[in-house]
């Protein structure tokens, strides 16, 4: 600490993680005919409830609509997941509950007569262990909603590991739950995974898992404006196997899904019911490198396909019945985290997260092919228009090139004299890709610096065993990434080793720390979050079910050979220089154990006791506050990086 408070700006740094902190991201935005719903987190960081509001128009008066956390006689209830029928007349919500059991609860947007007032609760209480969403019917009568059931004798005596089941019901707005309709049980042909209503509203398509097995099923449910019929007849459109198809859109005769989501062998698929003979025709594929990470209905006839490839999407609209592409939308460099859209409608939101803001949401007119900015998060004192995003391509040791992502000032002088962070961020699959880094925004707003980004593919325990080999042979070719990627920005005169930070946690940081060891004269300084330094030393983690990805099982004489290439902690070379180093972790981290940190400050220091830079150990207590746990992290890396390299703030 007489080391880091030798820097005098140490209270600023504590605003900036203190205003980073206070943005909430949307949960929703959805238009209806005549409102638009907007959904926020409660203002209280430590509340689980959000708040919706409604307006007329876009840029009209926001009003409360519902809050979802409600008084109670035993504290507060969090009201779950909510879903707002068709028209917006209804909005279905869950509170939390005390028990199995969950409720649905129904609450009006509007006076329906002999049902509720505006913004008032109607007399629908849909009760058991039940799932929410509910799937609302297009004439709002009612919606459709799950309820487990125990398996009958008959099945039990059949399967001895039959589990619990459920049953699809049909609930009409304004009746007793006694009075719901059964649709379709699962002791019929497997659990029900999922429900949808077709985007005409003239079908009820249901996902039914039996075994392991998947199905994919419909029934019409149109009868001339009478409403469900009593015994819809379902035909099965498909078995998929392992495949998991998720229902897009109708047009015509023909049925949209999305297949494997988030998988290398993603696609968009058609099935005509005039033609069942033909099958699932093919109408978008991943491929070179692509992932689809999901697919939407917009504009009436038009899909749109939201793609990923290596931390970056892009989104496509393709035309129904002839599947022709259409055209591209345009977003500045990062990654999509949500859309919302009508089928019917070409007004398309878009939640999109980049290296300058956490947040953007961005409306797209399909009819004028135009996009403009419906909200963005902005941190204070830091002008991020001033700067821009640009994607390069490094050359690999391997010879195989890699992207790299730099935020730099619009017209930067390359002359080599910027701080500059270059940051190694984890992806796993296309769920969560961590573009905006609050350590890389402040570093920008207090040092005027350069950020660069490399995405390291660290993978998931959903792996298969495939891709888990894959990685595990590739995380060498990951170090040697970071080597390159500090030698490019040297190279292009962004900046020069003395004034280079790199930057790494949990498996990153491993990456981080090997490079150092094998390159200490690239980095001018080294932040080390949780990172696995020991890695012969997996298996004793508390955690057992970590290190089995990237790093493997050191326990199998394969994964051990690849770990002893590059474990940090045995490869600390004693005849360099080593860059200022800070090793930070939490006391009581089960995932990471901090023995890792400790360790490997203590091999540093010994190896290196003349080393003319820092070789340092941060620890922090789990027991404090995790936003001011953050905030004090946030602020010893900021003061280590300037007090090491001798950097002023200038903002």
């Amino acid at each position: 600490m007489d080391y880091l408070k030798q820097d005098s700006k140490r209270e600023a740094y504590k605003q900036t993680a203190g205003q980073l902190q206070e943005h909430k991201e949307m949960n929703y935005i959805h238009k209806r005919p005549n409102y638009y719903f907007t959904s926020m987190p409660a203002k209280d960081s430590n509340s689980r409830g959000s708040t919706i509001y409604r307006q007329k128009t876009l840029n009209g008066q926001k009003e409360l609509f519902f809050n979802t956390v409600q008084p109670s006689i035993d504290g507060p209830i969090y009201i779950g997941n909510s879903v707002h029928s068709p028209s917006g007349k209804f909005l279905a919500y869950a509170p939390d509950s005390k028990s199995t059991d969950t409720t649905i609860r129904v609450v009006c947007a509007e006076d329906v007569e002999g049902l509720c007032k505006d913004k008032g609760p109607t007399a629908n209480v849909v009760q058991g262990d039940i799932t929410i969403p509910a799937a609302w019917t297009h004439d709002e009568r009612g919606f459709f909603y799950t309820k487990s059931v125990k398996p009958s004798d008959k099945q039990a005596s059949s399967d001895a590991n039959a589990g619990p089941g459920n049953a699809l019901y049909y609930h009409r707005v304004g009746t007793q739950q006694s009075q719901d309709q059964l649709i379709l049980s699962s002791e019929i042909a497997g659990r029900i995974a999922t429900i949808d209503i077709s985007s005409d509203g003239k079908w009820l398509m249901v996902n039914l898992d039996k075994k392991g097995a998947i199905s994919v099923w419909a029934a019409s449910i149109d009868e001339g404006g009478k409403g469900v019929p009593q015994k819809p007849s379902f035909r099965k459109l498909a078995n998929t196997g392992n495949d998991f198809y998720s229902y897009i859109a109708t047009h015509g005769s023909r049925f949209y899904f999305a297949v494997n989501e988030g998988m290398s062998q993603s696609k968009v698929v058609a099935y005509d019911t005039n033609a069942p003979n033909e099958g699932f025709a093919d109408v978008a594929i991943a491929k070179d490198g692509h992932e689809i990470s999901s697919a939407y209905a917009i504009a009436r006839n038009h899909i749109l396909v939201r793609y990923f490839q290596k931390g970056v999407s892009t989104l496509t609209v393709y035309e129904m019945g002839t599947n022709k592409h259409v055209r591209d939308i345009k977003l500045p460099v990062g990654t999509v985290k949500n859309i919302w859209t009508q089928p019917d409608d070409g007004e398309v939101f878009i939640s999109h997260e980049s290296l300058l803001s956490p947040e953007a949401v961005y409306r797209y007119d399909f009819a004028s092919n135009a996009t403009s900015t419906i909200s963005e998060a902005k941190l204070p004192g830091f002008d991020a228009s001033a700067f821009e995003v640009r994607q390069v391509s490094v050359a690999g040791k391997n010879g195989a090139s890699f992207p790299m992502y730099i935020a730099a000032r619009k017209g930067i002088q390359l002359d080599g004299s910027h701080p500059t962070l270059l940051s190694a961020l984890g992806i796993s699959g296309t769920w969560f890709i961590p573009w905006y880094n609050n350590l890389g925004s402040a570093f920008m707003k207090h040092f005027h610096g350069v950020l660069a980004v490399v995405f390291v593919d660290v993978g998931s325990s959903n792996d298969s065993d495939a891709e888990k080999n894959r990685l595990k042979r590739q995380f060498v070719h990951t170090i040697d990434n970071i080597k390159s990627a500090s030698a490019y920005l040297a190279q292009h005169n962004y900046t020069k080793p003395e004034l280079l930070t790199v930057h790494g946690t949990n498996a990153e940081g491993t990456a981080v720390a090997a490079a150092v060891n094998q390159a200490p004269g690239q980095f001018g300084c080294a932040l080390i979050e949780d990172g696995v330094m020991d890695l012969p030393g997996l298996t004793r983690n508390a955690d057992p079910s970590f290190g089995q990805h990237p790093f493997g099982d050191p326990a199998k004489k394969e994964d051990f050979d690849y770990t002893s290439q590059y474990s940090p902690l045995h490869h600390v070379d004693n005849n360099r220089p080593y860059p200022a180093m800070l090793l930070t972790t939490s006391q009581g981290n089960a995932f990471v154990p901090p023995w890792h940190s400790y360790k490997m400050a203590a091999e540093l220091q010994h190896k290196l006791p003349k080393n003319q830079r820092p070789l340092m150990l941060r620890a922090y207590s789990t027991g404090d506050d995790w936003r001011a746990l953050q905030s004090t992290s946030m602020t010893d890396m900021l003061s280590f990086i300037a007090t090491s390299l001798g950097l002023k703030q200038n903002a």
